[in-house]
């Protein structure tokens, strides 16, 4: 029996993702053990009870024993007392230990996520991540909570069952158990297709988390070209498909019910008719048998029942975990350990033969080299898609690659770990990222800094006034993906973030490219004061913005094809003077 349930169970749960759940229960292994004997001392007194009825119809019912029959109600009571603490205790505890369980797994998952490289997230959808951490974490606590320790509860309470049957009479055993093998094998295949259903379920979950968080963000691109209709209906399709995943989940559980029921009311029908016989015969089975194998077999059958009841979250919890455990067990080698912080002085940038692609045989950077001295200003013009910001990609080992060097202060940059690296390195990009909270959390953004501070560096990028024309200044809450602010704000206000941290190296990517010609003026002035005394990159497609630089390097197709200063560039007549005559001549 217990071999038969055993093949259920890890049919479930194979070996290695049984093993990876039960790992994180180690810290818990005392709460766990407890919970454990509460189930077997919980399954020894519900097999106590058939056998206190057998002996009450046998020895005091029968023999119209009033006082003795008064008495094992009694005993029968308080063991349905003790029987309703324990299954207090062993809920409270299993769901206890469930959410210990997932808080652990969900804080290791997100602490992976947050280290994965960034070419991991152009490859995975945003909704499919928060799936992860968020409702696929809920289905692996019933794994726990309404799993494998009800299962370890149920399988010893069947093995007591059917010792206890044996014991009081090995043939109404043989005649109760007749109907098992069958009740068995059906739980197996009902078992395989259900986990074939609940692998759709989760994965339509995921895809309709995708498409909303998508839509959502994008919603004033739908609606500007009028996709509302359209996108609907889209959305009807994808939540059509998973309604008919639950539906066929149900489909297999209402098939599975009834046969569980018929096929124990005909073993007890069986047993009616095996033991009334017998007792009309003149056996030697009593009235107390019947009743107490009625009950035994109610017993014996329910687990299995149960089993069947849990099925639809338990095979979302092992779908879920696999999903989960393909997050927590990605290369290692994309996770950064922490390390001492240690501040860099602004030496020298060298990059020297880089070669990368992001796609095979597309190349976006062809053998480029060129150096950065210490604390000079390096601006990098060109095309859109020529590979500028890739250029900071990597520096940044966002990305990784292994044709060519990057060398910062002189020390290779897959020598340095990324935590020193990234600290020292000061970048603001393009885009921009907000939190929904406060001015002044967004400028500090998680770094442990006074308001003091951020006063001072205000007041020394001349940008005070920028700031008191918020309402309640610092305090103004600017809303989700900072809404209340206008794109060449949320640029100034992604400059003060960088400038705060007072970085040994500066790298601005397109950081006017939305302003207007009032808030520009004012980043230049801070501009200036910030790459007085750092080594620093532009990325410019405005060349006023970069006149003054030490120098300018024209990248096209992927190759740097000119190099200079400004009036050196405009001296030798070729692409960069082509796009200072479309800016300025042209204009």
């Amino acid at each position: 029996m217990l071999t038969i349930q055993n093949h259920i169970i890890l049919n479930v749960f194979d070996f290695k993702l049984l093993f990876k759940i039960l790992h994180y229960v180690k810290p818990y292994k005392i709460l766990f053990i407890g919970t454990v004997f509460i189930s077997i001392f919980f399954g020894c007194l519900s097999t106590i009870r058939p056998l206190l009825i057998q002996y009450a119809f046998d020895n005091y019912i029968l023999n119209l024993d009033i006082q003795g029959l008064l008495n094992i109600i009694l005993v029968i009571f308080i063991l349905l007392l003790i029987e309703a603490y324990c299954q207090f205790l062993f809920i409270y505890r299993s769901n206890y230990l469930a959410q210990k369980i997932i808080k652990n797994i969900r804080v290791e998952t997100f602490d992976r996520i947050i280290h994965f490289q960034v070419s991991y997230f152009d490859k995975t959808p945003t909704g499919q991540l928060i799936t992860r951490v968020i409702s696929d974490m809920e289905s692996i606590s019933a794994i726990f909570s309404q799993g494998l320790l009800l299962i370890f509860g149920d399988i010893f309470k069947m093995i007591l069952i059917i010792i206890c049957m044996f014991f009081v009479s090995w043939e109404l055993t043989l005649i109760s158990l007749l109907f098992l093998p069958f009740l068995i094998i059906s739980t197996i295949i009902f078992q395989k297709y259900m986990k074939r259903a609940f692998i759709d379920v989760r994965k339509y979950i995921s895809k309709i988390n995708v498409f909303v968080y998508e839509h959502i963000i994008g919603m004033n691109i739908v609606q500007i070209f009028a996709q509302e209709k359209q996108k609907f209906e889209e959305f009807k399709k994808i939540n059509s498909l998973h309604r008919d995943s639950h539906i066929k989940t149900i489909l297999y559980f209402s098939i599975f019910l009834p046969i569980v029921d018929v096929l124990s009311a005909i073993a007890m029908g069986l047993l009616v008719w095996y033991g009334a016989f017998n007792i009309v015969s003149g056996g030697t089975i009593t009235i107390g048998e019947i009743v107490a194998f009625i009950l035994f077999i109610n017993m014996l059958f329910r687990p299995l029942r149960a089993i069947a009841d849990r099925f639809n979250v338990l095979q979302m919890g092992v779908v879920a975990a696999s999903r989960v455990f393909d997050i927590l067990e990605r290369n290692m080698e994309e996770i950064d350990e922490e390390v001492f912080f240690q501040k860099m002085k602004s030496g020298s940038l060298l990059f020297k033969n880089i070669s990368f692609s992001y796609k095979e045989n597309e190349p976006v950077l062809k053998n480029i080299s060129f150096e950065v001295k210490q604390c000079e200003t390096l601006a990098i013009v060109g095309p859109t898609g020529t590979g500028k910001t890739t250029i900071i990609n990597l520096l940044m080992r966002w990305y990784p690659f292994n044709d060519g060097d990057i060398f910062v202060d002189n020390i290779n940059i897959k020598d340095l770990p990324l935590s020193i690296l990234r600290k020292n390195i000061g970048v603001v990009l393009q885009t921009t990222f907000f939190l929904s909270d406060t001015l002044m959390n967004n400028i500090k953004f998680f770094n442990d800094v006074s308001n003091e501070k951020v006063y001072k560096i205000v007041d020394e990028l001349g940008l005070k006034d920028f700031i008191y024309k918020f309402p309640e200044n610092y305090n103004y809450y600017i809303g989700e993906r900072g809404s209340g602010l206008s794109e060449g704000e949320k640029q100034l206000i992604s400059f003060l973030r960088t400038y705060l941290l007072n970085p040994s190296f500066l790298i601005l990517d397109e950081a006017t490219s939305s302003m207007d010609p009032i808030t520009e003026n004012l980043l230049q002035n801070a501009i200036k004061n910030i790459i007085k005394d750092r080594t620093s990159i532009i990325i410019a497609h405005r060349l006023s913005t970069i006149k003054n630089v030490d120098k300018i390097i024209v990248l096209y197709d992927g190759c740097i094809v000119e190099s200079g200063t400004h009036q050196e560039l405009l001296a030798l007549n070729g692409k960069y003077t082509e796009y200072y005559h479309q800016q300025f001549v042209n204009t």
